[in-house]
């Protein structure tokens, strides 16, 4: 077979697949090219998570008649001329292939204009072939509207997610770029509705206005220079540790990037400080010079090679370390809040009474005699007597058996211990759950199997109101019936973007529940195709969430259900987490612990 050149629209298809994988790479493109068009605004129009429309309009510099017809020819572009310029680069787009590859797969029209021209230049691109160059009237900038992506190639089409997937792909690329760029305003509207509207401000502002007000009392700076790199940013305090890393982000001279290493060197500053499988939310900042980094390693620029990789790693964890010590742990006792009251004792002041003691002056400790002598009541003694009186309520054994999860239709003799572990009598043997991870197996099996489970949800009196970021509030409207099925009934208040909680399970606060509707949102951001297709994730996501606390008084019926239901799992001894659920204590080891 003879080797031949393919046709340069047939090259441009395929190389397409390497800068556009779905909408969201075209809204990275385009708004980056924005930006290094010197912009100081810029949005962001998208209809049908992509597939129909994504318009960027910017006020930038614009461009001539001649540039605005080359700009769309493979690697064409103004911001290198020589191999050399790499090693200084200072805009976020280089490659010349982004427009190139965007027209082949999609009808673009380009409006631009300069300052110091009269009209401006509209250029309508179909496939890769140019259907029209005229001259328009416009602002001074550019707009690029992309409609019907992959609409000649349909197999690449078939491939998108569902729009809410797509949905958060293009919101995750809007904010990186926002999120840097805090002097520019930004403005994103889909589907005909405001999700964000961005004013100028500083980066604090900036991560507020995108991530929520809850912020604006947990970030604490980071600041810290050498020769080498300059570090800045910020990162959150403990308590808004996540499940993810949803909110770990990282820019290298103002182009986000994804970096392991690094990341582990802020997760290695938050040791013992956060709970375990969780994760610090930061933004830092790394500012060095373009000779000391290599961004030219694939086209989404999102990996980044550093000359000096391990020397950064120490000063960013020693930086987030000090950050952390003069911040979060200084803050923890604040003299200067309120002044520090101490009690004063005056004459009309009530001396404390000394306790009594109660004694029996009868007792004699050497006499045999039998006589009842006054016992005192004690919290170890009416514990003992619990213990006892629970064990010998009801004198029918259960039929021995080799696992207790065999045994589902008998009514157990129960009692609760610490307000922690539930004890369950057998014959010759008692099991010591522990409730919580018995709550967290039970809900986790009914998720996964679509069974019932009463979430014994209660109405609230008065109702809380909670105000997420625009973007978390957009695809939270639609989780709201998913919530209800758990317990958690939420209400979406159109005039002020406000989330009511109606009602909620009875062991969770509303912030629990406010904090597990976002993290459901975070989770669908990072990759959750589906609340369908992944079940487990979202299984293992709520059952954390809406498990009994680790110390929680629980009625007889309580304890009742919730051993039956554990019971009647094909495997209940191990918890979603990996954890043990309950221990056997036999008669054996009771007796080995009396040496007998």
């Amino acid at each position: 077979m003879a080797i031949e050149i393919l046709d340069q629209i047939v090259a441009n298809q395929i190389a397409a697949g390497e800068v556009v994988s779905r909408p969201a790479s075209v809204v990275k493109e385009l708004m980056e090219n924005s930006i290094d068009a010197g912009a100081t605004r810029v949005q962001l129009v998208v209809k049908d998570a992509g597939r129909t429309l994504i318009q960027v309009c910017d006020n930038g510099c614009g461009m001539s008649k001649d540039d605005a017809q080359k700009c769309f020819l493979p690697h064409a572009t103004s911001k290198i001329k020589t191999a050399d310029d790499l090693l200084r680069l200072s805009t976020m787009g280089f490659r010349g292939e982004a427009l190139a590859s965007i027209a082949a797969i999609a009808q673009v029209e380009l409006k631009t204009r300069r300052e110091q021209d009269e009209i401006g230049t509209r250029v309508v691109i179909e496939g890769g072939i140019v259907k029209e160059v005229c001259e328009t009237a416009c602002g001074i900038g550019t707009t690029i509207s992309v409609k019907n992506i992959f609409y000649n190639t349909p197999a690449r089409r078939n491939f998108l997610k569902t729009e809410q997937i797509e949905n958060n792909h293009i919101n995750d690329e809007f904010v990186r770029v926002a999120l840097i760029n805090s002097s520019i305003a930004f403005s994103y509207v889909n589907n005909e509705k405001s999700v964000h509207n961005l004013a100028v401000g500083n980066m604090k502002k900036r991560i507020i206005d995108l991530f929520g007000k809850s912020l604006n009392d947990k970030l604490i700076p980071i600041n810290e220079s050498i020769d080498l790199v300059q570090i800045n940013g910020f990162v959150c305090s403990s308590e808004s540790a996540k499940r993810n890393k949803s909110w770990q982000y990282f820019f290298v001279n103002g182009r986000f990037m994804k970096n392991n290493y690094f990341a582990n060197a802020v997760d290695r500053a938050f040791a013992n400080i956060i709970p375990e499988k969780t994760y610090p939310a930061f933004f830092i900042t790394l500012s060095l010079d373009a000779k000391n980094i290599d961004v030219n390693i694939h086209p989404t620029k999102t990996e980044v090679k550093f000359l000096d990789e391990k020397v950064i790693y120490s000063v960013l964890h020693a930086s987030v370390k000090k950050s952390l010590g003069q911040y979060a742990v200084a803050n923890e006792i604040d003299f200067s809040k309120r002044e520090i009251e101490f009690p004063v004792i005056t004459s009309s002041t009530p001396l404390p009474k000394a306790p009594q003691i109660r004694f029996n002056p009868l007792f004699n400790p050497f006499e045999t005699s039998s006589e009842p002598v006054i016992d005192l009541p004690s919290e170890k003694n009416v514990f003992q007597a619990s213990l006892f009186e629970e064990f010998e309520q009801n004198e029918e054994e259960l039929p021995k058996v080799e696992e207790p999860m065999q045994v589902i239709e008998k009514e157990y003799n129960l009692m609760q211990m610490a307000d922690k572990y539930i004890l369950v009598k057998l014959k010759d043997s008692v099991l010591v759950v522990n409730q919580s991870r018995a709550s967290q197996t039970v809900i986790y099996n009914s998720i996964l199997t679509e069974s019932s489970y009463d979430f014994s949800s209660q109405r609230i009196a008065i109702a809380p109101k909670h105000f997420y970021p625009p973007h978390i509030s957009f695809q939270l409207v639609e989780l709201l019936p998913w919530l209800k099925h758990y317990g958690i009934e939420m209400e979406y208040d159109k005039n002020d973007g406000g989330f009511v909680l109606l009602s909620k399970p009875v062991n969770q606060t509303s912030d629990e529940c406010f904090e597990l509707a976002e993290e459901l949102v975070a989770d669908m951001t990072n990759g959750m195709q589906d609340l369908e297709e992944r079940k487990e994730e979202r299984a293992l996501l709520i059952s954390r969430k809406l498990k009994l606390s680790e110390r929680e008084p629980l009625s007889t019926s309580n304890m009742q259900t919730l051993i039956s239901k554990l019971f009647s799992l094909p495997d209940c001894s191990i918890s979603p987490e990996g954890e043990k659920v309950f221990v056997k204590i036999g008669i054996d080891d009771i007796e080995k612990m009396f040496d007998l």
